[in-house]
């Protein structure tokens, strides 16, 4: 005869007794990252069985904010993660923050698990003074294995050992400056402007720590989606999503100190193998979504949580430091062209600085 268990009328069975199944069906549905790291924090069985789980669906990421918090999204909770006292700048390069502290040193930590990596990166070439206060000048860094790469807030790049103190900035045509870098397939491509020509794709190839090839593979002016008479201004982002290479034009109208954008356009990088690659427009992210800020992009899988990425969309931020209209951050439909707002007025204002993507929880 089956022997069925039973408890005493009221009594119910441990918390920490939860089977696997129902855990991962919690953890599906919590909404944020934090929320995540919660529920695993409860007991060390529930920390176990997380462990056990399935890919889960993928989350928002994180907002940076020029204060140093971090605001979690959907939900706009500020989170506070104890850094040091003397850093004068950070920046995301993902999931890792890239600090700059008041004597010139640079490190990187670990803003979930606090580990702290001190880096043979000089400051000096970000170090400006202005009315006698010390500024170090850096709109955004990647990391490579060996490298830190970095570009300035005058668009010039620069390329730092992590292991030695060496540095040195590539030579970029007259007139030219650096849009945007980013990672792809373990190369190093960088998007330049110049004055007279739309954007260039460079592949940078790092020899050692004294030699770089900087090579042009795409001279192509994409199709221009502005409309006659358009006095708005753009701005450019290089991104890897999945197995392709995108370029994404964000096209803004009004003034060059409050953009409010009028639309996307993406293109993909095609036969970057070959002689003969060219930009190609894209109306499909192919699933994914792109998040855009100056500091650090990144693009995520799709998922069908009313509360995750959401498929052909792209997240953006305003990162001006300006009182500025409402959708100057917010989500880009590229199916419809619509515009939304990010889902918490928190995030919706000029204090956000930059996404941050934490490892998967």
């Amino acid at each position: 005869m089956e022997t069925i268990a039973t408890t005493t009328l009221g009594e119910c069975p441990p918390w920490q007794d939860l089977p696997p199944d129902l855990l991962g069906l919690i953890l599906q549905r919590v909404p944020s990252h934090a929320d995540r790291v919660h529920v695993r924090a409860v007991c060390r069985s529930w920390h176990a069985g997380a462990g056990l789980q399935p890919s889960l669906p993928p989350l928002l990421p994180l907002l940076l904010r020029r204060d140093g918090t971090f605001l979690s999204l959907p939900d706009g909770v500020v989170h506070r993660i104890a850094a040091p006292d003397d850093v004068s700048l950070q920046k995301s390069t993902g999931d890792m923050l890239f600090l700059v502290h008041n004597d010139g040193r640079c490190s990187l930590v670990n803003p979930f698990s606090r580990e702290t990596a001190h880096q043979y990166v000089s400051a000096e070439c970000f170090r400006y003074e202005f009315n006698s206060t010390v500024v170090y000048n850096i709109r955004k860094a990647v990391l490579m294995p060996d490298h830190i790469i970095t570009i300035d807030n005058n668009s010039q790049v620069s390329i730092q050992s992590r292991t030695v103190n060496l540095r040195w900035t590539p030579s970029l045509d007259i007139g030219a400056y650096a849009l945007d870098v980013t990672l792809f397939q373990e190369k190093l491509y960088v998007l330049v402007g110049t004055y007279t020509w739309g954007p260039k794709l460079y592949v940078m190839n790092i020899i050692n720590d004294k030699h770089v090839i900087l090579q042009c593979i795409i001279l192509s002016n994409p199709i221009d989606g502005m409309a006659p008479g358009f006095l708005g201004n753009m701005n450019h982002y290089l991104i890897a999503s999945g197995d392709r290479l995108l370029m994404v034009k964000q096209l803004n109208n009004g003034l060059l100190s409050q953009p409010i954008p009028a639309k996307f356009e993406v293109f993909e990088a095609v036969d970057l193998s070959n002689d003969g690659a060219r930009w190609r427009k894209v109306d499909t992210l192919l699933g994914r979504a792109l998040f855009l800020s100056q500091g650090c992009s990144q693009s995520l899988l799709a998922g069908d949580l009313s509360f995750g990425p959401r498929e052909d969309c792209i997240y953006f931020l305003n990162e001006r430091n300006v009182k500025s209209m409402s959708l100057c951050s917010g989500i880009y439909n590229m199916r419809d062209g619509t515009l939304l707002p990010l889902p918490s007025r928190a995030a919706d204002s000029q204090v956000a600085a930059s996404w941050l993507f934490p490892p998967n929880t």
